[in-house]
């Protein structure tokens, strides 16, 4: 597998400028974790990182504090079984790993997820199931800017009808392999559908025995919404956080467009993590996982993983 093919839309993983001191930017006191759950990484926040060199990328991540961790691809590794390794060898636990579905063929998604001990194989963009297979990556610039628009357009009522199905299809063969399927969401699934919302739709229209759902906490934000909205509407269904933060957003933002925010070290943006871990404490969420937007601008995406986990470790 290789790695997932949103991530090269939805932010970039170039090089930073000249890296500021990390100190500058890290609380004195230190307390508990946020919900009182292990700290997470999705490790996309060090994909370039992980595409030079997996081992040593994982080995500084547990040397950070990050007791889990929830892939995007191998990075510099060819297997799953190489991957879950590292990870045993530095004892980091993979609860989750975002991968990628081909409804023709979804063995291979959950025969990777197994071998690095999930218990979640998550979609990064459900909506991509529907599509034909595309590489975004070695598209000319015109033709990937256009599959970028059709990701991220807003969603009608009826790719929501043909997404439920197709999550509840992959919710089926997820549970048969002793996985949940669970979907992350961007901004394209909170456009109007039947009153509320696109995210309303795919909830109440799944099956919560094998679909569970990840809560981008940014993406959720910039769309003009709460994490707490939908776990106090749907209790149960939520049950894993993206923690990411922005610099503050025009109106109308989305995600993978010209007016997609820019990325800021959690705690340093205008997500107001304090009042989102407030409100959702005791209600069901297992893990949370940092997942950093770029650009990298301010420092390296490992020093900035850092920041995220001192600033996270700060709350009580």
């Amino acid at each position: 597998m290789t790695a997932i093919s949103r991530r090269g839309f939805i932010g970039g993983c170039a090089g930073a400028a000249t890296a500021l001191a990390a100190g500058a930017f890290l609380p004195r006191a230190l307390s508990a974790d946020p919900l009182g759950l292990p700290i997470g990484i999705q490790l996309y926040t060090v994909g370039s990182d992980m595409q030079k060199d997996a081992p040593a990328t994982v080995k500084q991540i547990a040397a950070i504090g990050y007791k889990e961790v929830e892939t995007a691809g191998f990075g510099s590794l060819k297997t799953a079984k190489e991957l879950r390794k590292v990870f045993d060898d530095n004892g980091l636990k993979c609860p989750s790993a975002h991968v990628s579905f081909d409804l023709k063929n979804l063995q291979p998604a959950f025969d990777d997820a197994n071998s690095l001990g999930c218990t979640y194989a998550t979609a990064s963009v459900a909506r991509m199931m529907l599509l034909p297979p595309m590489d975004l990556a070695s598209a000319p610039a015109d033709q990937r800017s256009k599959m970028i628009a059709s990701i991220m357009a807003p969603m009608t009522e009826d790719d929501c009808k043909k997404l439920a199905d197709a999550m509840n299809t992959v919710g089926a063969a997820a549970k048969s392999n002793g996985l949940m399927f669970a979907s992350h969401n961007h901004t394209e699934q909170f456009s109007p559908v039947e009153g509320k919302t696109a995210f309303d739709y795919l909830i109440s229209h799944t099956d919560a025995s094998s679909v569970a759902f990840e809560i981008d906490c940014g993406w959720i934000s910039v769309a003009g919404h709460t994490p707490e909205e939908f776990i106090n509407r749907y209790p149960g269904r939520v049950k894993m956080l993206h923690v990411k933060d922005f610099k503050a957003w025009d109106k109308g933002a989305a995600a993978g467009g010209p007016t997609s925010p820019q990325g800021m070290e959690i705690g340093q943006g205008v997500v107001d993590y304090k009042k989102i871990f407030a409100d959702v404490k005791g209600k069901g969420i297992q893990h949370v996982f940092v997942e950093q937007e770029g650009p990298y601008s301010r420092m390296p995406a490992m020093q900035a993983a850092k920041v995220d986990y001192e600033y996270l470790h700060s709350l009580s």
